[in-house]
């Protein structure tokens, strides 16, 4: 059984690189079949198995994040980019567009940041092998009430990570918090206030958070501070492998999980807990949780 999934996983791949060569290419679910051998009513089904993605979806989203490339790196056309990535017209194109990234094409190119939060990457061997093993592709959605922290913080970025630094201070001071609940560790991060998470770029600052779950704020050890994570509806997933490969893990829930959810990013702070089954930043084998703020899509509240 398990040689036979390891099959189907490489077809898989064949078929994504053949996608992956063909994004400007008329693709049609035939085509993309063939690569993988497999009936394409039988694609279908294997294809969505270890992706989690429609075979439509992938494409169409793999077109999109290619497209917004193009935009900022050229000053072809917007209708140009659109027919060249196999759209009928402009407004189909920006209608697409806009379900990927939340604006419109010309306001990305305005903008001309590489925007990193919703876009479709290609799936790698890497990422499927990541699709298997580290990241729990269904959510758990939950009501939390709000939590009272006490940690300290540092500025950094995606490109400048000074995480591990943060975590090192934290952890060699973290026995002078004395109305710890002993909850585990929390960790989440804070943007300017008028930032949208489209607008995340691997070198924008933002402040990191090193916590733990406190009965009350009396006594906060000095060079440390507070801070209250609003409760609300969260989506819960479990990332497996330590620290490596988070990127992968956020990717697939905020490009993949979250367009087929029904939900959409809440205004609040996503955080990560560190549990008993952390076992460190290194580990195979360590679990931390990712609790996401949503919100119902708001074309779909009535």
């Amino acid at each position: 059984m398990e040689l036979l999934k390891n099959e189907y996983e490489q077809r898989v791949e064949k078929a994504v690189r053949f996608i992956e060569d063909n994004l400007t290419a008329r693709l049609t679910l035939e085509r993309i079949a063939e690569q993988a051998s497999f009936s394409k009513y039988h694609f279908l089904r294997i294809f969505s198995t270890v992706t989690g993605e429609t075979v439509g979806s992938y494409v169409r989203k793999r077109r999109i994040t290619r497209s917004a490339d193009v935009l900022i790196s050229t000053n072809q056309p917007i209708l140009s980019i659109a027919l060249d990535y196999q759209f009928d017209s402009q407004e189909a194109y920006t209608r697409s567009f806009k379900a990927v990234y939340k604006t419109t094409p010309g306001q990305y190119r305005k903008k001309g940041i590489d925007q990193i939060a919703f876009r479709q990457n290609e799936l790698s061997e890497k990422r499927l092998n990541h699709l298997k093993t580290n990241i729990s592709r269904e959510a758990e959605v939950i009501d939390m009430q709000a939590k009272s922290l006490i940690g300290m913080s540092i500025e950094t970025s995606l490109n400048n990570n000074r995480i591990p630094e943060l975590w090192s201070k934290f952890m060699s001071r973290i026995h002078e918090i004395k109305s710890n609940k002993q909850t585990g560790r929390y960790g989440f991060q804070r943007y300017n206030a008028d930032m949208e998470i489209g607008d995340l770029t691997e070198d924008m600052p933002f402040e990191d958070w090193a916590t733990v779950e406190v009965r009350d704020f009396h006594n906060v050890p000095p060079g440390m501070k507070s801070h209250t994570l609003a409760g609300g509806k969260y989506a819960r997933f479990i990332h497996r492998g330590g620290v490596r490969g988070f990127q992968m893990s956020l990717d697939y829930i905020y490009s993949t999980w979250f367009p087929a959810s029904g939900y959409e990013p809440g205004k609040r702070e996503a955080f990560q807990r560190y549990g008993e089954r952390f076992f460190g930043p290194d580990h195979p084998k360590s679990e931390l949780e990712v609790y996401v703020p949503i919100e119902p899509v708001k074309s779909a509240m009535k």
